[in-house]
């Protein structure tokens, strides 16, 4: 092997081992800290240390929120995010046909809240392009995505999700500021941080169908890089994801569920919302307002 080689081959290593050991320390402080902080003891605490807080100040920002409501029981806790909207913003729920009428009864009497039916295909990600296709976004300039994900298969599966809706939506104050970053015109997707991947490991077994993807969409070779928000949630700007609007996929361009835990298209699409971003020249960002760049290496 020429030195070079090696020296690439080594950096590759050193990379995967910084990649994993990052991950194993995510998740035992998931495990620990992250589980005391979603708690109900926890919860109550940050409640009322908000209640002494100044009131942030509410942005002139239109705004939403988009759910992708599997599990019924979770309801709850994206009914908890959405009341940290301003007052009047809407929720649009998509929900798998076989639990749409008990989702119109679990919000019947709720004004804001619209019920899409959709098939169980593609996660929260296929049933989400459709209404994005459909151009329900439209007029926002800050939408909040989320999903009831559980992740049976991960220890702290539960954890990751309440942490996920903590940091985006935990409390008002917290959501005002978040929708301030949406004043700027180039804030295109905001997440938290400690979700954002782009180490070159988290390719998993995506890299060649997103390089294809990204190719539909005329990305330029800067936008064609790694980097991500795991989970598939965080805000967006309807208009930064333009370019994957433009694709037009459809439900029926995703697999049928089989509980695939990695290489579908919506696991690559998962990697694609950013480049749809970067591709037009918007930013992402985490939720203190911090630029978050790509891998430079595709």
């Amino acid at each position: 092997m020429a030195p070079s080689s090696r020296l690439a081959a080594a950096i590759r290593l050193g990379l995967r081992s910084r990649a994993y050991l990052r991950h194993v320390f995510q998740k035992i402080t998931a495990l620990t800290v992250g589980a005391i902080f979603v708690s109900r003891p926890g919860e109550r605490l940050r409640l009322a240390l908000s209640a002494y807080r100044r009131p942030a100040r509410q942005p002139a920002v239109r705004a939403a929120v988009v759910a992708h409501l599997y599990y019924l029981d979770l309801l709850p806790e994206i009914l908890r995010c959405h009341a940290t909207l301003p007052e009047g913003s809407p929720l649009h729920l998509t929900v798998p046909h076989d639990r749409s009428d008990d989702a119109v009864r679990l919000t019947d009497g709720m004004a804001t809240v619209t019920v899409h039916p959709c098939q169980n295909r593609g996660r929260d990600v296929a049933p989400f392009l459709e209404l994005l296709n459909a151009g329900t976004f439209d007029g926002y300039d800050a939408v909040l995505k989320l999903h009831t994900k559980r992740s049976p298969h991960l220890l702290d599966g539960e954890i990751r999700r309440k942490l996920l809706f903590t940091m985006l939506a935990g409390e008002r104050n917290q959501t005002r500021r978040t929708l301030a970053l949406f004043e700027a015109a180039d804030s295109g997707l905001v997440g938290w941080s400690a979700c954002y991947r782009d180490a070159l490991p988290y390719w998993m077994g995506n890299e060649a169908r997103v390089c294809a993807i990204a190719a539909r969409m005329n990305a330029p070779s800067e936008a064609m890089q790694l980097g991500f928000f795991e989970g598939s949630m965080f805000w967006f700007r309807p208009a930064a994801l333009n370019r994957l609007r433009a694709l037009e996929l459809t439900q029926e361009d995703f697999e049928p569920e089989a509980r695939q835990l990695d290489g579908t298209l919506h696991h690559a699409i998962e990697r694609c919302f950013t480049i749809s971003a970067w591709a037009d020249g918007f930013l992402v960002r985490d939720t203190k307002g911090k630029i978050l760049r790509p891998h430079a290496d595709l």
